[in-house]
């Protein structure tokens, strides 16, 4: 059985070869205020094994203390600052339970039996922010650790259902270096995910399974599709999930 492939890509960086990803989830969430969304969380191994196991061992310490000037590219293409930050995380979820990719505010419900092949372009997404009076703040759809806290935008992210109902998804995207004090979007990654299963729509956990069936139904298309999964059975208090079935 063939492994599917699941890498991420920084062009023209210090470490320009594809990196295998550890860590991916796709899943959805329905939040308190009726909005449903795709989440994506990713993280990729050490940067350097991109190289070989042994390639600490072959770098030049003399090379690696050449003094470059200080600009975003200089960063982008040098070794020792990527080895200080070891691996990338770029993620929805990871440090906020308020980015991803926004599908229903209840107007048009989301579609799942059709969504077959499509292709989101993500800026910044329209959120409820957490002052009393609700304005909308515009937050961006995924943070990144990369070296150090830095930026991402300009996402393409194309998905294509397979035979197993599984999908490849096809991401990229466009980064600052904030960290290190530059703002301009000019580095780009590419990430390739075959046969990515969906996880779920999750909810507030307050909701029970009567007040969840009748959120979704505002939000989702053809809701007998899916049905309640546990996802702690072991647990006392439990928790629970919504599965496409279909």
């Amino acid at each position: 059985m063939t492994t599917p492939v699941r890498t991420i890509t920084f062009i023209d960086s210090a470490y320009p070869k594809s990196h295998k990803i550890t860590e991916f989830v796709w899943s959805g969430r329905l939040d308190k205020h009726g909005q449903l969304w795709f989440d994506l969380h990713l993280r990729s191994a050490d940067y350097y094994l991109s190289e070989g196991e042994d390639y600490l061992d072959d770098i030049d310490e003399d090379e690696s203390d050449d003094e470059e000037e200080y600009t975003s590219l200089a960063h982008w293409q040098a070794p020792i600052v990527w080895d200080n930050y070891h691996c990338c995380t770029l993620s929805s979820t990871y440090w906020s339970d308020d980015q991803g990719i926004l599908l229903s505010t209840g107007n048009t419900p989301f579609d799942f039996d059709n969504f077959i092949t499509h292709q989101f372009n993500v800026d910044i997404v329209p959120q409820i922010d957490s002052d009393e009076d609700e304005e909308r703040a515009e937050v961006p759809a995924f943070s990144i650790y990369l070296l150090g806290h830095d930026a991402c935008k300009n996402h393409q992210i194309h998905f294509q259902r397979q035979q197993d109902n599984t999908y490849h998804i096809n991401w990229s995207g466009k980064i600052a270096l904030f960290y290190a004090g530059f703002d301009e979007f000019i580095h780009q990654f590419s990430t390739q995910l075959e046969n990515i299963p969906f996880d779920g729509f999750y909810f507030p956990k307050s909701w029970d399974l009567d007040k969840a069936a009748l959120e979704f139904k505002k939000v989702l298309s053809h809701f007998e599709h899916y049905e309640f999964v546990l996802i702690n059975p072991n647990s006392q208090i439990k928790q629970w999930k919504l599965k496409y079935i279909a």
